[in-house]
């Protein structure tokens, strides 16, 4: 009975490492933009027109990369999906962007749970400046773009984030926002807190570059601000 019980004991515990996802960030990159101002409070509804874009480690039809741009689908959540299903069957993977995005997680899964090995990616970049939107974490700097919230740093900042599949995700914010010199002092850089992009790439257990198929998801905290070219 008692080996009963230590066994148990070591499969709910195997159980719940994997219900976590490691998590390491990768220093921001990429040029800087111009905005003449920006707003706090976005919600999942207010993504709508961003892109995702994905890139497979593998695909049933050897598809290298595919898109979809976020639509509302309520007043408060957007939603993106992409791929296809062999023989029409519905999309291959989904972002939901749900409510405030202050402090309700995304989510990103696959959809072909019952054939995970229809696809597996490698990477996802969101892109938001279609939408007027823009990435707002926690500033490098100790320092606030004018208009823009405090900001949560991607998965809050922690060490793992809720999903099952891959073992790791980086995360790396691309393309830094200012406001424009004609509202601020000439020359004044960005602050470090609001970004254009979010670059996340999977890794498997031997860290090879993919790990997310079909039967995987991956919950996270990242806000959104509103911004005027």
């Amino acid at each position: 009975m008692k080996k009963f019980f230590f066994a148990a004991i070591v499969v709910c515990l195997q159980n719940l490492a994997l219900a976590q996802v490691n998590v390491v960030g990768l220093p921001d990159t990429g040029k800087s933009s111009t905005v003449t101002a920006f707003y706090t409070n976005a919600n999942g509804a207010d993504t709508a027109g961003a892109m995702v874009h994905v890139w497979y480690a593998s695909h049933h039809s050897g598809v290298a990369h595919d898109s979809a741009m976020v639509i509302p689908v309520s007043p408060t959540d957007g939603l993106a999906e992409g791929g296809q299903i062999p023989g029409g069957g519905g999309p291959l993977w989904r972002l939901k962007v749900s409510g405030n995005t202050s402090g309700a997680p995304w989510r990103f899964e696959g959809c072909t749970p019952s054939h995970p090995a229809l696809f597996e990616i490698s990477r996802i970049e969101i892109s938001l400046p279609f939408s007027q939107t823009a990435f707002d974490r926690v500033s490098l700097l100790g320092l606030n773009t004018a208009g823009s919230s405090a900001g949560t740093t991607f998965a809050n900042g922690a060490t793992s984030t809720p999903g099952f599949g891959p073992m790791m995700v980086t995360y790396r914010y691309v393309n830094p926002m200012k406001l424009s010199p004609a509202l601020t002092p000439v020359g004044t850089p960005p602050k470090g807190d609001v970004f254009q992009k979010l670059d996340l790439r999977f890794y498997n257990p031997v860290f090879t570059a993919g790990g997310f198929d079909g039967g995987s998801w991956i919950e996270f905290l990242v806000d959104t601000d509103r911004f005027l070219p």
